[in-house]
């Protein structure tokens, strides 16, 4: 008798290794990303994020191993990280640290500010301050905007991922307030700003203002704004406060 007479085509099929389909692992952490900024980490369950990326929580367990697997798959993608799809699957539950550690990594990937170097290492520009300053800040609004999901997701779980929030906050966020700061400094040095305030109190006022717009107007119950209202208001706005007459 042949050894593989009593192996029938269904038993190989279902030894089969059970393929991924390409966008499944993006899905599963974007609907982890929305779940968990909704709800909190803490208050978050496997169920309602299988729920929202339409699979069976089993399926779940095939990219992530535990929850908090399934939160650092999240604020990777969030944060764009392009060594997402390199990483063993299931993602394993990660060591202490190694959160903030990535997410530290993926943030200085994507901190690039060309504009606002340039200028804070610059003299001012001889055509005027106007333009300078605008392109500044749609800079740093198109930042802000394009890694919402990831911030609004630090601030949500800062109170579980204290050591992630910590890397966003003392790391990343002081120190570009810190360059906006020193960038406003140099200008009303120049005389081209008009000295009517702190250059700190003004950075962190810019650094508000852009962030409500950028991120929270998206989770805010019950306000309406849109792009338009962002590029014809709020950014004029700000200019105007900084520039005034010099």
């Amino acid at each position: 008798m042949h050894m593989f007479a009593d192996i029938t085509e269904s038993d190989i099929i279902l030894s089969m290794p059970r393929k991924r389909p390409p966008n499944r692992l993006d899905q599963i952490a974007d609907s982890a990303t929305e779940v968990f900024i909704q709800q909190g980490f803490g208050q978050a369950r496997i169920a309602e994020i299988a729920a929202r990326s339409r699979v069976g929580p089993g399926t779940i367990y095939l990219y992530a191993e535990s929850k908090d697997a399934l939160y650092d798959l999240a604020l990777r993608r969030s944060l764009e990280d392009p060594t997402l799809w390199e990483l063993t699957l299931p993602h394993p539950a990660p060591d202490p640290g190694a959160v903030a550690d990535a997410a530290w990594r993926c943030i200085q990937n994507a901190a690039h500010f060309p504009r606002l170097w340039l200028a804070a290492d610059s003299s001012a520009p001889p055509a005027g301050i106007s333009a300078e300053v605008d392109n500044i800040l749609g800079e740093l609004y198109g930042w802000l905007h394009r890694y919402r999901r990831a911030i609004k997701l630090i601030e949500r779980s800062a109170r579980d991922w204290p050591d992630v929030a910590q890397v966003f906050y003392r790391r990343f966020w002081r120190g570009g307030v810190r360059r906006v700061a020193d960038y406003l400094g140099r200008r009303m040095e120049e005389g081209v700003l008009p000295r009517r305030t702190d250059p700190t109190a003004a950075a962190h006022m810019v650094a508000e203002v852009l962030t409500w717009a950028a991120v929270h107007r998206y989770w805010a119950d019950g306000v309406s704004v849109s792009e338009d209202d962002v590029t014809l208001t709020i950014q004029p706005m700000l200019r105007s406060a900084l520039m005034g007459s010099a």
